[in-house]
């Protein structure tokens, strides 16, 4: 009788358990698909946001070579963060007139064999200019024409008109043809010109450079999700839906083309403008995971309970020995089914615990084995909400409440100090049935380290925003954040500021200490500007050796903003006059800055570093170390100097430049030399003013040509008055860039030989800011061009660096006074005083005398007074072409 009540309630256990193990395996099966379609999208979003990145470098950089591009995606690591990614590349867009020009720069840039892989005579072309990684099969693809691939061509149209990613259908890669079958996908992102407009879709077009594209096998992609597609489910992928057998890209083992698929078997994926359908199958193996036998292992305990309750209490009664042992055994069997399954969960690697209704870690468990196991006990008696960040607590929080609704809640991402580290973890919680529970609701929660790929995200985020010498945020961040003060400015009616830094002469630390150096004084050069810097506001390093500060919400008054933009400045300035120490030596560098204020009406971000850019570029051109405002007048005074520089370099290219002369006398009148003096005539602006072009030439290398070329003038004139028989020293400007260009001692000597001329009547006119500088680099070629018979002359001596220092050092010819203190002689005692000095300290050297700028009798009767050399001015000769100068002395002559 005990035996068939037992049994009857074994039958009614059996029954209901079935219904349960059923209602796990389907809700086991969709999540499992759910796992699978959250993997593709977040692999999908992470190949986007490598695009994204290259995009960034892409636009921050002037130009990129192939070097930098290879050193650049290295870093990356692209095929451990994204398994099945072929290569990355860029694409540009290639006008058809341009081909030739495009084959040419892509050469220069180190892609020596570049040729373009396209049929002639195209509107336009889509080469593929850089790829990454450089494998033998991914170079076969470089300079192809893309938009010969219709798949590749419908796109990267679709992205050029949307400004966002799009995918390609599948398709065979051109570097896989004749190698591989396996169907491919290749994303694009589209590429502007910076600063032009792209709110239609015309403007986009318009506005077009190219685009980065990542190409990867579908089946490699999709099988790197790892565990998610394993033995459980088997899934297929169709692009676009899956009743049409052609649009099936991916098909697992074990699934079964063709057969009837559940309404929750099947989920909707976008993907860069394209719609995946992702349809799965269970496998046996979930059935077997959640049918293990365990139900039927219970039944057919309980059965052979209750038999053996029976058959028990009638062998009570015979044989006490045999029951002990009965019990023995069964017990030996119910421990080893308890140690299976405690294997089971030493094998999963992710943390388990058992938490209460307020998040209290009841119980805890992981893998013995794992990196973390000694770690887990850390929680135990802790609530999970407390030890969770603060920025991650609500989530933890919110999948409490998820659980406690539906059962089961997935995907929450939870920061947890472990060990003292800082962690992440992907919290999964599902609500705990069974018996002994009573009213208290507890939950099972598995907690999976997600910190590896958190910081594969990370790095690839500072690759793309911030700059890999000095770790400032680079030009991409700083474009982003001024776009945001600036709208923010606007709106609030508040002055911001922008400051454009360049540190002055920072090629010569480069030059002669190593571009090591360089890059421990950038670094040192942005740990100070950080610090001088509230913590609010932005200091960037957007290549070389130029910052820029962002300088938010100063004040709603533009004079107090003004105020407090230059003490910031001046504070800035400061920070940089201490020197810096490198390797054991001191360096000094001082900083030029140009500094603009936000808002103005109807400006732009690129306007803004344009302006900060052109005052910088003030402060340069009035001596260094000093700070410029943007003035409107800037702007203008910038195009005009560029439009004379070209004007320049066409004029001297046509012969629009000629050399004058203008002679140099003794008191009695005779000619005992001459200067040179260069002169513009401009075919439509006339003459104009070597006080306008010389600054423009001197800012530039063409101050080098032009110079060299008036020496040439010198030495041809010295020649023809010396076979004439009228031969008088001629002097020469030369320009501090053309005295240290590299060649210059080698083009004097070549010119001398060349023209046959004495260069001991052959005199250099240098500036004292020459001999300021690299002193004893400038005694060196000057003792070089002395040995050939050049003779030195300080010209406008004691305007600059005046110094008797240099005067007994340098082999000098010369002094010539400037004429800024011959034109109050004698009315103005100071300038009076000032010539009686140079005349009697010229003396004592022994160094000849010529005063520049003597206009009236006065001037040369007091000049000849006190002594003075030689005269030059208007009072004594005006200055005249130099060929005929040249000719009329030549006729005296005869």
């Amino acid at each position: 009788m005990i035996s068939l009540v037992l049994l009857l309630a074994t039958a009614l256990y059996w029954s209901g358990e079935g219904r349960q193990v059923e209602a796990k395996r389907n809700a086991a099966y969709r999540r499992a698909l759910e796992r699978i379609v959250d993997a593709l999208e977040d692999r999908v979003t992470a190949h986007e946001i490598v695009l994204r990145g290259l995009k960034g470098y892409y636009e921050a950089s002037e130009s990129i070579d192939r070097t930098e591009f290879h050193a650049y995606v290295a870093q990356l690591k692209l095929q451990h963060v994204l398994p099945g990614l072929q290569a990355v590349a860029y694409i540009v867009r290639v006008k058809g007139g341009e081909a030739a020009a495009h084959v040419s720069r892509m050469r220069a840039i180190g892609v020596l064999d570049y040729r373009l892989r396209a049929p002639a005579g195209r509107d336009e072309y889509r080469p593929l200019t850089l790829i990454e990684p450089q494998s033998e099969d991914n170079l076969r693809v470089i300079g192809v024409d893309t938009a010969t691939v219709p798949e590749a061509l419908e796109a990267q149209n679709q992205a050029r008109d949307s400004g966002l990613p799009a995918m390609t259908r599948s398709l065979l890669l051109r570097q896989d043809v004749g190698l591989r079958t396996d169907r491919s996908a290749v994303m694009y992102l589209p590429m502007y010109a910076a600063g032009q407009p792209l709110g239609s879709v015309e403007e986009r077009r318009a506005a077009l450079t190219g685009w980065v594209s990542g190409p990867f096998r579908i089946k490699d992609f999709v099988e790197g999700i790892g565990q998610l597609v394993g033995d459980e489910v088997a899934i297929a992928i169709f692009d676009g839906p899956m009743n049409q057998p052609a649009s099936l890209i991916y098909q697992a083992p074990g699934f079964v083309t063709g057969a009837p698929l559940k309404r929750q078997s099947v989920r909707s994926l976008p993907v860069a403008g394209r719609t995946w359908t992702v349809a799965a199958q269970p496998l046996p193996m979930i059935a077997k995971r959640f049918d293990s036998g365990e139900r039927n292992l219970v039944a057919l305990l309980a059965t052979v309970l209750s038999l053996t309750v029976g058959w028990f209490t009638w062998f009570l009664s015979t044989r006490r020995d045999h029951a002990v042992a009965l019990a023995e055994r069964m017990t030996r069997e119910l421990r080893q089914t308890r140690d299976d399954l405690q294997a089971t969960l030493d094998a999963t690697p992710d943390w388990m615990f058992e938490l209460d209704a307020q998040g209290c870690v009841l119980h805890c468990h992981n893998a013995p084995g794992s990196a973390l196991h000694a770690q887990a006990g850390q929680l135990l008696g802790k609530s999970l909400l407390d030890a969770a960040s603060s920025k991650t607590a609500f989530g933890c929080r919110a999948a409490l409440e998820t659980a406690t609704a539906r059962g089961y809640s997935s995907g929450h991402e939870l920061q947890l100090m472990v060990d003292g580290q800082s962690r992440w973890f992907e919290l999964s919680v599902a609500r705990k049935h069974g018996a002994g529970l009573g009213t208290e609701t507890h939950f099972i929660a598995l907690l999976r380290d997600i910190s590896e790929r958190k910081q594969a995200a990370e790095r690839t985020y500072r690759l793309a925003y911030f700059d890999s010498l000095t770790g400032m945020p680079n030009r991409r961040m700083l474009l982003d954040r001024l776009a945001q003060a600036l709208s923010a400015a606007t709106h609030a009616g508040r002055v911001g500021a922008l400051m454009f830094l360049d540190l002055d002469h920072f090629k010569h630390i480069n030059d002669a200490h190593g571009h090591s150096a360089g890059d421990a004084l950038l670094v040192q050069v942005a740990q100070r500007l950080t610090q001088a810097v509230p913590a609010t506001d932005t200091v960037a390093h957007i290549g070389g050796d130029e910052f820029v500060v962002l300088a938010i919400d100063l004040s709603d008054q533009l004079d107090t903003a003004s105020l407090l933009a230059l003490r910031l400045a001046e504070s800035l300035r400061g920070a940089l006059d201490a020197p810096f120490s490198i390797g054991g030596y001191g360096f000094a560098s001082s900083v030029s800055i140009g500094l603009t204020l936000f808002p103005k009406q109807g400006e732009a971000v690129e306007d803004l570093l344009r302006e900060a850019d052109t005052a910088m570029y003030r402060a340069k051109d009035l001596g260094r170390n000093r700070i410029c405002f943007f003035e409107a007048a800037m702007q203008a005074d910038v195009q005009r100097r560029l439009a004379l520089e070209q004007d320049l370099k066409v004029g001297f290219a046509t012969a629009q430049l000629s050399a004058f002369v203008q002679p140099q006398v003794e008191l009695g009148g005779a000619v005992v030399g001459a200067e040179l003096l260069m002169r513009w005539q401009h075919p439509q602006r006339g003459a104009i003013s070597p006080v306008e072009f010389i600054p423009v030439a001197e800012a530039s290398d063409l101050i080098v040509h032009m110079g060299d070329w008036m020496v040439e003038q010198a030495c041809t004139a010295l020649a023809q008055l010396q076979a004439a028989g009228v031969l008088v020293p001629l002097s020469v400007n030369v320009s501090q860039r053309q005295f240290r260009h590299e060649g210059f001692v080698t083009r004097v000597q070549s010119l001398l030989a060349q023209s046959g001329a004495r260069a001991d009547h052959l005199v250099l006119e240098v500036t004292e800011s020459l001999l300021a500088e690299q002193m004893e680099q400038t005694i060196a070629r000057m003792g070089e061009l002395v040995a050939l018979g050049v003779r030195f002359s300080i010209d406008d001596f004691g305007t600059g660096y005046s110094s008797l220092a240099y005067l007994k050092r340098m082999p000098l010819y010369e002094l010539k006074i400037d004429r800024s203190f011959v034109q109050d002689t004698p009315i103005d005692p100071s300038d009076t005083a000032i010539v009686q000095t140079i005349l009697a300290m010229a003396r004592n050297l022994g160094l000849r005398v010529v005063a520049e700028g003597v206009e009236t009798q006065a001037q040369a009767d007091f000049l000849a007074a006190n002594r003075c050399d030689v005269f030059q001015g208007y009072f004594f000769g005006r200055p005249e072409p130099l060929a005929g100068w040249v000719a009329r002395r030549v006729a005296q002559a005869g």
